[in-house]
């Protein structure tokens, strides 16, 4: 059996394990349209998300006050909550490469800004169950990325080092979360940001590819 450098890997959700924009994006534009809020192409949600939802509302119904964007957040919920599996898809390669990973006993984790629900939800719908040791969505008490509290516990819980781990992403966030943690990190280029941003950032790795994770 192949040994693997790294004893854990945190993957990012969106845009890392799975295509989920169209679905995000289809589903802020309901909301938003629900509230007299123009929608917008689906473009330029790959600069929108990546801090959570309330961020993500935020942006998009600029200047709404918080409790217009507290409706529009409830909204998007409902609506993602049913289509959240409609157009979402695996990035081709991706599955027989963590269980390749997690054969040779490399531990596996979600780490997402996403709503926990949904994270759940998709993580079950496309890995099914069994491949992750934990998936980790946003939820109350829970601090988003790039805080690194809940990934030092996670790997901390798992009896692994930061050291001997690596978190994988496609934004900036994902870049200063395994930075904030004291882990090495690996931008993925398939994902909705830039590998200008990823560099930028300061990743250590850059994979144009899920199959380059097994090659660090």
């Amino acid at each position: 059996m192949i040994q693997y450098k790294w004893e854990a890997i945190v993957l990012d959700l969106d845009g890392t394990l799975a295509d989920t924009l169209h679905d995000i994006a289809e589903s802020t534009n309901a909301a938003l349209i629900k509230n007299g809020y123009p929608p917008y192409d689906i473009n330029r949600y790959r600069v929108m998300v990546g801090n959570g939802l309330q961020r993500l509302i935020e942006r998009a119904a600029n200047g709404a006050d918080e409790a217009t964007v507290g409706r529009i957040m409830a909204d998007f919920v409902a609506i993602y909550d049913r289509d959240c599996l409609k157009s979402t898809k695996v990035y081709d390669g991706m599955p027989e490469v963590l269980a390749i990973l997690r054969k040779a006993g490399v531990k596996l984790f979600v780490v997402t800004n996403k709503p926990d629900a949904q994270a759940q939800k998709i993580v079950t719908g496309l890995y099914g169950d069994g491949l992750f040791q934990g998936v980790y969505g946003n939820r109350e008490g829970r601090a988003t990325k790039p805080d690194p509290a809940l990934t030092i516990q996670i790997l901390s819980n798992a009896g692994v080092s930061p050291l001997a781990s690596l978190f994988v992403g496609d934004s900036d966030v994902d870049i200063f979360t395994a930075a904030n943690a004291g882990m090495k990190s690996a931008g993925v280029v398939w994902g909705f940001r830039t590998e200008q941003e990823l560099i930028s950032a300061g990743a250590d790795y850059i994979f144009s590819k899920p199959q380059d994770i097994l090659i660090v």
